[in-house]
């Protein structure tokens, strides 16, 4: 069972009160329309369409910057292509007159042989940035060009040889320069945007931008070598906000999968990840990201009283309105502490922000499904499956809503691209392939999933929310209603995972106990501010 987050960066920004407020009112409007029908960002009903009014010309204003190409003899310098495009990215995306295409939205054109022309068709925009990079030494070259994506003509284009620790300068004279280009002279205030500086370090910010390479793997030992390469920039600079929100996220991604850190007590890893998140909101309280790190921290200290969270991603948002990843991790907030309307409305928010979100998609398949609106949880799952066929939780997810409808071939053929996907996640795999098995009549090959799930159950006393849901799920479809039980009562932390989680039609056979009734009113996190 996931637990609904999926993690970007975030770019900084300083809106005005007028802004926070607009922002307060758009998502009014949106929770009063989505409480009563479903529909894509464009205002089409789903699935939703990889873009929206193909009639139109995009805006003027619109740009994108693809996947620098590593040129580098060393394919280990991947990182530095990967990083000059992020941060060009988040720097452009800081001016207001630019609509800016997120990450998320170029990362499924950095296969090669992709023909960039054809990118900016699919992505909707009038201008395009391509480059790439070659590190030979302590030297750097760095190639960029902006084109018109409508028939390829060149705009502005720059070659830069530098030493390879000036690649900050690089960044902001290539912004800089892109800005202008599309937009005309810039403003001083915009300049100093585009120019600002991280960090004064070369050497810290080459040990973050490695560290920002390695997390994306998602994996124990990646996400450990991150862990190193961000402690190594916050050494050399402490002062380097942007390092320990980083920090911050790596060790919350240790507490959230429950993966062993160097012998540490999952408190001890949350107790570090906490103090980095402190440590960077208390020396840039301006610092959207910094914030952004606090609220997730805080949904993990306080996972009963989620007010300080929401606060602090009320904060995260405030300062940048544009943080596609904050708003839809504000959404799984209210998602979990039972705010549908509220939910749905800030999803679509985060989706008007940034369409191609499997991870938003497939959460608003999770509400529908809860709400028992299977065709609709199928039409939003489709859409994320769309835009990632790969896509685990959807295709797990959409298992159980065709296991729902009955539709047991349809499940069969779910389940095993979950398998095929899901080697890093275990829980998740032999979870719904006991309940498929039981579902089946299966009963044997159904005990042996269960089986497995339980060796990947590292506290079988304290199991964590994923893991005691993934059991809970594989025993109630087996049928041993007490050991179900049983186990879900010993989950730790009861959270808001815990608590939507036991609204899924999977439990419906306990429903009606009174010891899981009570299991649901014990794990309903509490809050009074939306």
């Amino acid at each position: 069972m996931t637990n609904g987050r999926g993690r970007s960066r975030a770019v900084e920004g300083g809106p005005s009160a007028l802004r926070a407020l607009t922002l307060v009112v758009q998502l009014s409007v949106l929770a009063s329309y989505n409480a009563l029908q479903a529909q894509c960002p464009d205002g089409s009903p789903p699935p939703c369409r990889l873009t929206s009014h193909a009639s139109t010309a995009p805006a003027p204003n619109s740009v994108a910057v693809l996947y620098f190409d590593n040129l580098s003899p060393d394919t280990a310098d991947a990182y530095l292509a990967d990083g000059l495009t992020e941060e060009l990215i988040g720097r452009l995306g800081q001016l207001q007159r630019l609509a800016v295409k997120s990450r998320a939205a170029v990362q499924r054109f950095r296969k090669s042989g992709v023909d960039p022309l054809a990118a900016a068709r699919a992505l909707r925009i009038a201008q395009l940035v391509t480059g790439s990079v070659r590190r030979a030494g302590d030297r750097l070259r760095v190639t960029v060009e902006l084109v018109r994506a409508s028939d390829g003509e060149h705009m502005w284009g720059e070659s830069y040889d530098r030493r390879d620790a000036d690649l900050l300068v690089v960044e902001a004279d290539i912004a800089g320069a892109v800005a202008a280009a599309i937009s005309g002279r810039l403003m001083p205030g915009e300049r100093a945007a585009l120019a600002a500086r991280p960090t004064a370090s070369a050497e810290a910010y080459d040990h973050y931008l490695r560290g920002n390479h390695v997390i994306a793997e998602r994996s124990p030992a990646g996400v450990a070598q991150a862990i190193a390469e961000y402690e190594a920039a916050v050494q050399l600079d402490p002062r380097f906000t942007e390092a320990l929100a980083r920090l911050s996220w790596a060790y919350g991604i240790f507490y959230e999968h429950g993966w062993i850190y160097e012998g540490l007590t999952q408190q001890e890893v949350l107790a570090r990840a906490s103090s980095a998140a402190d440590r960077a909101v208390a020396q840039d309280s301006a610092n959207s990201e910094a914030w952004h790190a606090r609220a997730e921290m805080l949904s993990y200290d306080y996972p009963q009283t989620l007010d300080s969270a929401i606060r602090a991603y009320h904060r995260a948002l405030t300062l940048d309105p544009r943080n596609a990843q904050a708003m839809h991790d504000y959404s799984l907030m209210l998602q979990w502490v039972g705010d549908d309307s509220g939910a749905i409305a800030g999803y679509h928010r985060t989706l008007a922000l940034e369409p191609n979100r499997p991870v938003t998609l497939t959460n608003l398949a999770r509400i529908s499904y809860a709400q028992r609106r299977y065709a609709e949880a199928l039409r939003w799952l489709d859409s994320a499956l769309t835009l990632d066929p790969g896509f685990l939780f959807a295709h797990s997810l959409r298992a159980r809503v065709h296991l729902a409808l009955g539709d047991l071939e349809s499940a069969r053929r779910d389940v095993e691209t979950t398998a095929r996907h899901g080697l890093g996640v275990p829980t998740e795999v032999y979870s719904i392939q006991a309940l498929l098995s039981a579902r089946m009549g299966d009963t044997a090959v159904a005990r042996r999933r269960a089986e497995q799930l339980l060796t990947e159950v590292r506290d079988r006393e304290h199991p964590t929310s994923e893991e005691g849901l993934g059991m809970g799920v594989a025993l109630v479809a087996l049928g041993d209603t007490a050991e179900a039980l049983g186990f879900l009562d010993r989950v730790r932390p009861r959270d808001g995972l815990l608590s939507f989680t036991l609204r899924l039609p999977e439990f419906d056979p306990v429903r009606s106990s009174a010891r899981f009734r009570r299991l649901v009113q014990e794990s309903r996190p509490q809050a009074t501010i939306r």
